[in-house]
């Protein structure tokens, strides 16, 4: 039985996958694996401008330090960190949701074709449940600790995650690791409880687990299946914000959670 164990620092880097390969090669590694890397899947413009978008409102909440480019996203001296949930972090996170670039981002062609790919299919429901994350440095209690999104999306299991970074992440940012392969042993209880953590609910893990992570370039993607194991990991950076987005993928026909056609934390974004 697996137990909790204390956080890994090491990972074997990620199997890189290729945007040109054909359907087959690209759902057979899936089925290895339980994920699919690539590098450079979207265009740099497309993530950046994104970036700048989160980075602005991120700004206009005082957080940010002035006397510094934007698109670095570094803290100001005295911002202490907040997350997902507290008032000062919705109210900002809203203003992201609403912005029609961050919105038709999961839409990208790049992405669409993967999840045609994986899924068998040329209609995709790109679930409207569109989740962004806004990681602050020196909150480490706040990493999201090893789960299935399973747990949290339910519907049908044929649902694919997508989690790319808005900016360069390398690990010390706090990207994601995966558990190769887990994806084979079905659903897990969600058993073990972290109440400061984003989520908040995970799963027990021990050393066998073969963890697997690298540094994100813009553009970089990562797509996993419903049951793998993953995690993020702590932002070790001295001030910097990491900005990412995850998105979910399925067929349109199969069963979704009523959750997933609505906002992320039940946000009203009708104003």
């Amino acid at each position: 039985m697996m137990t909790a164990s204390a956080p890994k620092t090491d990972y074997a880097p990620f199997n890189e996958s290729d945007p040109a390969a054909d359907a087959d090669t690209l759902r057979a590694r899936m089925e290895t694996d339980g994920y699919l890397f690539f590098r450079g899947l979207v265009h740099e413009d497309e993530v950046l401008a994104v970036r700048r978008a989160m980075l602005e409102f991120c700004a206009e909440a005082g957080w940010l330090d002035t006397s510094r480019d934007l698109m670095e996203g570094i803290v100001a001296p005295g911002v202490n960190p907040t997350t997902e949930g507290r008032a000062d972090y919705n109210a900002v996170y809203r203003k992201i949701l609403k912005h029609p670039g961050f919105d038709a981002f999961p839409e990208q062609p790049g992405l669409l074709t993967v999840a045609r790919a994986l899924l068998e299919s040329e209609e995709v429901l790109v679930h409207p449940r569109r989740i962004g994350r806004i990681t602050f440095p020196n909150n480490p209690e706040a990493t999201t600790p090893a789960h299935q999104d399973h747990f949290y999306i339910r519907g049908t299991v044929a649902t694919y995650s997508c989690w790319v970074p808005l900016g360069d992440c390398p690990i010390t940012l706090g990207g994601l690791a995966v558990a190769r392969g887990s994806h084979k042993q079905g659903f897990i209880e969600h058993t073990e409880r972290f109440p400061a953590a984003v989520g908040g609910r995970g799963v027990p893990t021990d050393e066998s687990i073969e963890w697997h992570s690298s540094d994100f370039a813009p553009g970089d993607a990562l797509f996993f299946h419903a049951y793998t194991i993953h995690k993020a990991l702590p932002n070790r950076t001295e001030n910097r914000l990491r900005l990412s987005t995850d998105n979910r993928y399925q067929r349109p026909a199969e069963e979704i959670h009523p959750g997933a056609l609505k906002p992320h934390l039940g946000l009203d974004l009708s104003e």
